[in-house]
């Protein structure tokens, strides 16, 4: 029984009972499967061949229909946790080791990550070392990462396509881009758009920029000339993890843009997705519409909540200052300032819980909170003062 290098992909002879080997054509370290099944077995090197290729999404399912034969496989859950942040193992230089990069970063840290978890728990000793310490590895290229990203600028959208044909030849996909991409940047847009986002970037990772990207547009402009551009990796790359940012946030919204193929051949997670059909006359202003209502819908919602958030911090300063006088006068048993001050901040704010303790006290003519631990049975009253606070 034969399994395939994760890193290589080089052949590697399996011993049933072992859970760690080394592959003699890398000589990298690694987990392998512990399993006599031939058919799980053809599944995991179908998944490393996919997730080796950077088609994380086909690789992910794979590993998903092994966990369903066996949901104490700890290998699947190591694999799908390296197709959740998009790990490829690259030969170092200079050490001529293989070193994993990251496609798909996270916010959430992978040491934290369900599976990684369940690889853990489900594997024995050797293999939970290993685990580990290949987790610790990725984590510091994702810390990386993120420190990078969070100094880059945001972006109000994100243009999704393919740049290259197979003879290495621009696309149309890349032309329809930069149209779009010089009408949003005159409108006074952010936009990222690779070919010139990236430009600056070359000889370094581009998946910080990505990211930062990704992370901080509103809206990503998917474009497709052919089916199969949309489906190219790296594309899909792109728009299978804004997808997945969209379930998490409301406000981020996807626009698929086709021109010169059939709508019905688009990838078929935009089946229910509004598209814009370039080929119509009108099309460019149509979608530069659409983009400036969903963005200026966004920025008022943000002013909104900016002015709730200073209105609020402006009202609680005001009785700030009563408060502390409210409590003086409570450690001065003085109850009825006590009552008068306590009021007018309720007057205020009706949802003040400091006030209602404040009154409690006074009611049960306690000078501090800590004589509450004093009291060994039910307070009379104290239900008048169960009140939903802030």
């Amino acid at each position: 029984m034969f399994f395939y290098c994760k890193m290589c992909g080089g052949e590697l002879e399996v011993n049933q009972e072992a859970t760690v080997g080394q592959c003699q054509y890398c000589g990298t370290k690694q987990t392998i499967p512990k399993t006599d099944n031939d058919k799980i077995m053809n599944l995991f090197n179908r998944a490393n061949h996919y997730r080796m290729k950077n088609d994380f999404d086909k690789a992910m399912n794979l590993y998903e229909n092994i966990i369903n034969e066996n949901s104490k496989n700890a290998e699947a859950y190591w694999g799908l946790c390296l197709c959740r942040y998009g790990i490829e193992y690259v030969k170092d230089p200079l050490t001529e080791k293989m070193i994993p990069t990251c496609h798909r970063t996270q916010l959430e840290s992978i040491l934290e990550d369900e599976d990684f978890i369940s690889a853990c728990e489900d594997a024995d000793s050797v293999a939970r070392a290993t685990y580990e310490q290949e987790a610790k590895h990725i984590d510091k290229i994702q810390k990386k990462i993120l420190q990078i990203s969070s100094k880059e600028e945001d972006y109000d959208v994100f243009i999704c396509y393919k740049e290259a044909d197979e003879m290495g030849e621009r696309t149309q996909d890349s032309v329809i881009g930069q149209d779009i991409y010089d009408v949003l940047t005159a409108k006074g847009m952010r936009v990222f758009f690779a070919r010139i986002s990236l430009e600056e970037k070359v000889g370094t990772a581009y998946e910080p920029y990505i990211f930062a990207a990704l992370q901080s547009a509103t809206i990503m402009i998917t474009i497709g000339t052919k089916p199969e551009y949309m489906e190219a990796v790296w594309v899909k790359n792109e728009w299978s993890r804004f997808l997945a940012m969209m379930k998490k946030d409301s406000k981020k919204t996807i626009i698929p843009v086709y021109k010169f193929m059939n709508p019905y051949e688009m990838p078929e997670c935009f089946a229910r997705i509004q598209a814009v059909n370039m080929e119509k006359i009108g099309s460019m202003q149509d979608l530069v519409y659409g983009i400036e209502k969903i963005l200026k819908k966004d920025k008022e919602k943000g002013v909104e909540k900016a002015v709730h958030a200073e209105e609020k911090i402006d009202s609680v300063s005001k009785y700030v200052p009563l408060l502390e006088r409210a409590w003086i006068f409570l450690e001065d048993s003085n109850w009825n300032k006590v009552h008068e001050y306590t009021e007018r901040i309720l007057d205020m704010n009706p949802k003040c819980g400091e006030a209602y303790l404040i009154k409690m006290l006074a009611k049960l003519k306690f000078n501090n909170r800590k004589a509450l631990v004093t009291i060994q049975h039910p307070v009379k009253h104290a239900k008048n003062f169960l009140v939903k606070t802030e």
